[in-house]
C-alpha cells in the first residue's frame, strides 16, 4: 500500500496522524496516532500491522512538503470536516 492511500484510509476512519521526533528511537521519527482506541481491537492491531510495515511511505506523506503529499493531506482533512459537518446536521 502507498502511503497517500494507507494516509488516507486512516483519516476516513476518522484518526489523526503527526510525524513526531523521538531521538530514543532508532530513527528519530515515529507516526502518532490519535484516536486508534475507539476501534475494535482487531482492526487496531490490523492498523498497527498496515502502519509497521509501510512507514517509510507513511512518514513521506506526513512530512514532505512536495505538492502531491500537500494535496493528500488537504484532501483528508476536507474530507473529515465534511463529515463532521454531515453528522453534525
Amino acid at each position: 500500500m502507498n502511503g497517500a492511500a494507507l494516509y488516507l484510509h486512516l483519516r476516513a476512519l476518522g484518526l489523526e496522524l503527526a510525524e513526531v521526533e523521538r531521538p530514543e528511537h532508532p530513527d528519530g521519527r515515529v507516526v502518532r496516532v490519535w484516536g486508534l482506541a475507539r476501534l475494535e481491537p482487531g482492526e487496531r492491531e490490523r492498523i498497527s500491522r498496515l502502519m509497521r510495515a509501510n512507514k517509510a511511505a507513511l512518514m513521506a506523506v506526513l512530512s514532505s512538503g512536495a505538492p502531491g503529499a500537500l494535496a493528500v493531506r488537504q484532501e483528508a482533512s476536507y474530507g473529515s470536516s465534511r463529515r463532521s459537518r454531515e453528522q453534525a446536521a
